[in-house]
């Protein structure tokens, strides 16, 4: 296979770690035709040609005249199923952490200087009926996915899968470390759980509910930029007792209405100005990109196993070539950077003095700069599909940055 190829290119740190993996499980390759290495890279391909199923997978390689270049090996369905039991989940997971250990991940500017920001949601991934550990409802099973997305480099760094009624607290508490602040929705509000992460010294950023009563101890001043005004309308800032809460502990609430609707932020961050508690908050919706992302854009709605293990080791994998696939995008966008001598990411001086606040709505505040450094939209995946066995030139770098 040339080694310049789009797909060797995008996978190459994974291949490295794939081969110091293997070494570890000796006879590993002699003993199975889908071997750790083999298993994980068709099924990478899968991923990134959005073969929907293991059935149709084992067609496309037996068919498809780039498997041969792409050194895929052909294997039975029985073969995949036998290989995601084998396997254990946490060999993925290491091979996950090593990937954001080892690849370079550029940082959002505007978040920086202010700390290292977790966003916490969980979304349900249709189960199949055999599936009796994935209960949900009297008539379906489905599986809920806990995340933790680093909103600094906008990656993910850290998930449990459970049955669909797992509980989102829990899977919080068990993520929490000491001086990162998480930024969540209504799901996760719980004096309990506020507590919790103040005594393991740690931050949120969370939205309640509207019938939430307090009592409002100190008014503080607004401060958000003035081009501000046309999104957002009654805002306040104050610290506050919930009523309701045991250990009356005193927090601090942003309140204002967006479109219509009225957001109440309460936060243990007191060194961040209204504007900035705000924008933090707004950055949330990026982990509902994200899963998004993964369930249309990558298919992840099509399990490719009935057993606990086998979906854990999906969930990896799909996570495993979403870093692949960022870092892949910022290294084609850098390049091209440089060969054109120009810089589109602002010096560390130009971001120092960079507003920010941006004001450009509740949801879009990255504009261009998100799209190109961070977004993977339908239309670029579909580009990379098609390039996938391209040398890598200079010519194909420019195509792949064309699409947005």
């Amino acid at each position: 296979m040339t080694t310049e190829t789009v797909f060797n290119n995008i996978t190459a740190p994974l291949q490295t770690i794939l081969k110091k993996e293997a070494d570890q499980l000796h006879g590993d390759s002699l003993l199975y035709k889908l071997s750790l290495y083999f298993l994980t890279m068709n099924l990478v391909y899968a991923i990134i040609k959005k073969i929907p199923s293991i059935a149709l997978l084992v067609t496309g390689i037996k068919t498809s005249p780039d498997a041969l270049d792409l050194e895929l090996v052909q294997a039975s369905a029985s073969m995949y199923s036998e290989a995601l039991i084998r396997y254990d989940a946490k060999l993925f997971q290491r091979i996950f952490i090593t990937l954001i250990e080892k690849l370079n991940f550029l940082e959002v500017p505007e978040i920086k200087a202010f700390g290292r920001f977790i966003l916490v949601d969980g979304s349900i991934f249709p189960a199949f009926s055999t599936m009796a550990w994935a209960c949900y409802k009297s008539t379906n099973n489905a599986i809920k996915m806990h995340l933790a997305f680093e909103l600094n480099r906008m990656i993910p760094v850290q998930f449990f899968s459970t049955d669909a009624n797992g509980n989102e607290k829990k899977a919080l508490i068990a993520m929490l470390e000491a001086g990162v602040t998480y930024i969540a929705d209504r799901g996760y509000v719980s004096f309990a759980v506020f507590q919790q992460i103040v005594s393991l010294q740690a931050f949120f950023i969370i939205r309640i509910k509207i019938n939430i009563k307090y009592a409002v101890i100190e008014n503080l001043a607004v401060i958000i930029p003035d081009n501000w005004q046309f999104f957002f309308s009654e805002v306040s800032d104050s610290l506050i007792r919930f009523s309701n809460d045991k250990q009356k502990a005193t927090y601090r609430l942003v309140t204002f209405v967006a479109y219509d609707e009225t957001y109440r932020i309460t936060t243990n961050r007191l060194d961040l100005t209204t504007g900035e508690i705000i924008m933090l908050y707004a950055y949330r919706w990026q982990i509902e990109l994200f899963f998004r992302c993964i369930k249309r854009t990558f298919n992840a709605l099509h399990l490719w196993s009935h057993s606990e293990r086998g979906v854990e080791i999906q969930f990896y994998l799909y996570l495993i070539v979403y870093l692949l696939m960022v870092h892949f995008k910022q290294n084609l966008n850098q390049r091209q950077e440089s060969a054109n001598s120009t810089k589109k990411v602002t010096s560390r001086h130009q971001e120092k003095h960079a507003s920010r606040t941006p004001a450009r709505g509740i949801v879009t505040l990255l504009g261009e700069k998100l799209k190109t450094f961070w977004k993977m939209s339908i239309h670029w995946i579909t580009c990379i599909q098609n390039l996938l066995l391209k040398p890598l030139t200079t010519d194909v770098v420019a195509i792949i940055n064309a699409i947005q």
